[in-house]
């Protein structure tokens, strides 16, 4: 009998050592991460958001060509037919007082917008409603020996005189695309009035 009480005693003590050891378990598993290392949901809330990983997009520089007016293209003065120079027949004057640009290079492709702005007075024939003006658009290497263009062309651009001061601003803006080479970095945009061949 005491030998049973004994084994008894020894048991209950065996089974509480397990249940003390089991309890410590479960907390290590549970545990918030704050002592020796991290607990099972902390990673959540300890995740490093991820680096951007870099392209060579990120280092190109963005190369945008300068706009310049080309000179004695800067206005042009619109006669009555068959009175060219002759200063009573003048219907209207134009011409180019500010330009700008903006550029946008996908590969090999070059598109950049070409903003040109100015004035419009009329002249002794003149009469108040819309006209065009030729604008000629072109791209050019600085440096080409050969002095083709990547790029020329001639659009029409509308303006507009009204009564009674007619005087009137105008702006203008036209998308141009062209191909280039990763040599073609010292480009130059000419705009200017082109009238095309006389005679």
């Amino acid at each position: 009998m005491r030998f049973s009480r004994a084994m008894n005693k020894n048991n209950r003590w065996v089974r509480i050592g397990l249940a003390g050891a089991m309890a410590l378990a479960l907390a290590a598993c549970t545990g918030t991460g704050t002592g020796g290392g991290p607990g099972l949901f902390a990673s959540s809330a300890s995740t490093k958001p991820a680096k951007k990983v870099l392209t060579v997009e990120d280092f190109v520089d963005k190369y945008c060509p300068p706009v310049n007016v080309r000179a004695g293209t800067e206005a042009l003065t619109v006669y009555d037919r068959g009175h060219e120079q002759d200063p009573a027949s003048v219907k209207y004057q134009g011409s180019i007082t500010k330009t700008a640009r903006e550029c946008n290079q996908t590969g090999d492709t070059m598109s950049i917008k070409v903003g040109v702005g100015g004035n419009v007075v009329g002249g002794p024939k003149g009469a108040p409603g819309s006209l065009t003006f030729p604008l000629r658009i072109a791209v050019i290497k600085q440096t080409s020996t050969t002095g083709k263009p990547l790029f020329s062309q001639l659009f029409k651009m509308p303006a507009s005189l009204t009564a009674p001061a007619m005087r009137d601003g105008y702006s203008y803006v036209q998308t141009i695309t062209f191909h280039l080479t990763p040599d073609d970095h010292d480009l130059i945009v000419y705009v200017g009035f082109d009238e095309g061949k006389k005679g």
